[in-house]
């Protein structure tokens, strides 16, 4: 479970009671990017104390840095789902494969178990001079790199977002570091892997062949990397069922 939550339920078991929601953004995007889905999943009857959104760069330094946790206690419990877009979708599984979360269920959201090419085992990820490239970008100009990273992939402006260098560079090295390709044979709770059938950010193979796939779902959508904004209804059914049904109906 999360390091330091279950301790502090007294008596070291984990909270019970309503399921809870908590959903990271996703590389140079903070927790606002969520706002409509929220919205959406509030005036369609659900409970707004139930979501908790998070930056992904608060929950990457938990990861990498040993930070403190950055979520309350009640998202320790047994009935939580946890869904991250992008790099929030890879933290997910970087946290899962470190054993520092251990959700009933989780929702990654165009991410893939390596971003990168590994060459040497042909996973048709990002080629690294590509990743390079951005990473130098950033560091000549935020603004510049990350107007020119919506434009390719059709991500919406008005958006709030991460203008320090140090921060969107330590981003891009995390997004690098994550390789959960073993981990995943031996998942040990489910994974509801959503994806664009066009996102020229995952590999163009599937990677189902590196999972244990009696624990883990496919769901492809039509479109490519902007699915929080192309398919805000399809998020906002899936948190409203699991909200009232639990995960075996997700």
């Amino acid at each position: 479970m999360i390091d330091g939550l279950v301790e502090g339920c007294g008596d070291g078991s984990v909270l019970k009671g309503r399921a809870s929601i908590v959903l990271v953004s996703g590389w140079s995007f903070d927790s606002s990017m969520w706002r409509n889905l929220v919205e959406g999943y509030v005036a369609r009857g659900g409970d707004p104390s139930v979501i908790h959104c998070l930056d992904w760069l608060d929950f990457g330094h938990w990861i990498f840095d040993g930070t403190d946790c950055p979520v309350a206690k009640k998202y320790s419990g047994k009935n939580v789902l946890w869904l991250g877009w992008s790099l929030g979708g890879a933290l997910i599984l970087e946290a899962l494969g470190r054993k520092k979360l251990s959700p009933h269920l989780s929702v990654i959201l165009s991410a893939s178990p390596r971003f990168l090419q590994d060459t040497a085992t042909g996973w048709q990820g990002m080629p690294e001079k590509n990743w390079q490239a951005l990473r130098r970008q950033v560091g000549r100009s935020p603004e510049a790199a990350l107007a020119g990273f919506d434009a390719w992939l059709g991500l919406p402006a008005g958006c709030n977002r991460q203008q320090d260098v140090i921060a969107l560079q330590q981003g891009l090295d995390w997004l690098a570091a994550v390789d959960q390709r073993t981990s995943l044979g031996r998942a040990t709770t489910p994974i509801h892997w959503v994806f664009g059938s066009d996102d020229p950010l995952l590999p163009t193979q599937p990677w189902a062949d590196v999972c244990d796939t009696e624990r883990q779902l496919f769901t492809p959508l039509k479109g490519g990397h902007a699915l929080p904004w192309r398919h805000e209804d399809y998020l906002m059914n899936l948190l409203l069922t699991f909200s009232a049904r639990g995960i075996e109906n997700v």
